[in-house]
This record gives structure tokens, sequence and C-alpha cells, in this order.
């Protein structure tokens, strides 16, 4: 829907078990934040959750986006019947996660799995994990599509990006940043509390993850804004 030649109005999301926010088009019907909704991706129906149910952005952002796998369409609030189903796909996602896990143990291999997730759309399950340093996790492969009789994928992430599938909340009283409005995880340095005359103490600074907190780099940007604002 535009609002102006330059502007459409998008609803922001979070599918199912993902840990990037997607745009998409807003829907005929109402939609509220924290909503479960059931989005058609390429003829597949996902799960979602409402982020912000009114975005204004750029058009010529917006076509870039899409290209970048953003799009789909709203088909309905999840039902019932989407939930059950739902619930069905977790329970699965339960098992290979346990039966990973036991794999992993075997192996002796040095990894922390933290989510496991079934491709729909691809008949895959993703396996996420963190680790201190690189895992040689062929044999791991072998076990698990022996297993299973389907394709795998296993992905490493860092330990801000694998507090997005937890979820929580901030010493700020608000819910993670990373599982809110940021787009991107970006690195945190240390000289950013000490620019905003924070005191470098380790239990005011770190996050759930156990790195710097997130805000630290972008309320530095906003801070700035403010400084320049009052100069001129």
């Amino acid at each position: 829907m535009n609002l102006t030649e330059d502007k459409v109005l998008l609803v922001s999301i979070f599918y199912r078990k993902d840990m990037k926010q997607y745009f998409i088009a807003k829907p005929d019907c109402p939609v509220k934040p924290f909503d479960k909704v059931m989005v058609d991706v390429n003829s597949v129906l996902k799960l979602a959750r409402v982020i912000n149910p009114r975005v204004k952005m750029d058009v010529k952002r917006w076509d870039t986006l899409k290209g970048e796998g953003h799009g789909g369409k709203i088909i309905r609030i999840a039902n019932d019947k989407d939930l059950a189903y739902i619930n069905k796909l977790e329970e699965k996602e339960s098992n290979a996660f346990k039966i990973c896990k036991e794999k992993i143990n075997k192996l002796e291999l040095p990894m922390h799995l933290i989510e496991t997730v079934w491709d729909e759309s691809e008949k895959k399950y993703i396996f996420y994990f963190t680790a201190d340093s690189r895992v040689d996790f062929r044999e791991l492969v072998k076990e698990i599509v022996s297993a299973f009789q389907t394709k795998i994928q296993l992905w490493q992430v860092g330990a801000r990006d694998a507090m997005k599938f937890f979820g929580g909340f901030g010493p700020c009283g608000f819910p993670l940043c990373c599982t809110g409005f940021l787009t991107d995880i970006e690195t945190v340095e240390l000289a950013y509390a000490r620019m905003q005359n924070l005191p470098v103490n380790a239990s005011k600074i770190t996050g759930a993850c156990g790195k710097l907190m997130c805000c630290l780099r972008y309320e530095l940007h906003q801070d700035r804004e403010e400084e320049i604002e009052e100069n001129y």
C-alpha cells in the first residue's frame, strides 16, 4: 500500500526460530505487535510474529530488500489449527535436537547445540550451535543423515546471534535489542562505554550473551547526534 510516490507501508516480523527481521506488505486485516500470523512465502506457509505493524519505508529500499528475500503475504492471524500444526512441528524438532545432542556427546565434539529448525520448504533440518573455535563435524553430519534420512545443515553462530533464539530482557527491563528492532548484529567495543563516560564495570555493561551490550553502540551515535544538535 503506497503512502506517497516514494513511501510504502510495511509490517516487520520475525519468522519462527529465525534470527533476522523481515519486512512484508501490510495486509488488509488489522495486526498488532506480538500477533502470530501465517505468511505465504513462495507458496509455503510460515508462522511469524509481528514486531511493528506500521513501518514506513522508501520504495527504493523496499525494492532492494525484496531482492534479499523479504516479501511474502500475510494470509491470516494464526488459528488453532495453525498453532496445533506448529506444536507438532516443534515436537519433531525437539526430538531431532535430543538425538543430535546425544551424538555430539558421543563424538565428544567441542560445540554447544542451541537450536534445531525443520525447514518445511526444503525438507531439511538445520542445527545451530556455538563453539570457541572451528569444529570438524563431518562425522556428526554422517550420523545425523543416517538417523533422519534427510538433508542436514549445521550452522555455527556467535554468542550474540545465539541470544536471538533464547530471548529475554535486558537490565533496562525491556526485551533484548537483538530480539526486537536490531536488524544486524555488529561488533561492540569497550571504547564505546568510555566515550559515553560509563563505568567500565563488567556487570554493568555486559549483556545476557556474555558480550558487551549492543546498546553501547547505537546509543553512542544517538548521544553524538544530540550533542551536535545542542552545539548547533
